[in-house]
């Protein structure tokens, strides 16, 4: 039991942060809220706020399959840790 134990330390210390962190998602209202606070990554998000079928199209033409499309575009919800963070109006 241990040895997993260790096995399973080893293992987490070598993965990338990336794989580790969530991605901050919250709502668009929560965003707004963030944004005047001074979190910068919810004011960019909400800068970038865009339609559900706009959002659904874009996926789309990046390659992603319908699944990940409608979870990603889902009307109301900002995605403050993309590359490009945006917002989804409601």
């Amino acid at each position: 039991m241990k040895r997993f134990i260790v096995l399973c330390l080893v293992a987490t210390t070598m993965l990338p942060a990336s794989a580790i962190a969530a991605k901050r998602v919250m709502s668009l209202t929560q965003a707004q809220a963030a944004a005047q606070k001074g979190d910068a990554d919810a004011s960019a998000a909400v800068g970038v706020t865009t339609d559900h079928d706009t959002c659904l199209n874009g996926c789309a033409n990046r390659g992603y399959d319908k699944g990940h499309c409608n979870t990603a575009c889902r009307p109301g919800l900002c995605h403050l840790d993309e590359e490009t963070p945006y917002c989804v109006a409601k």
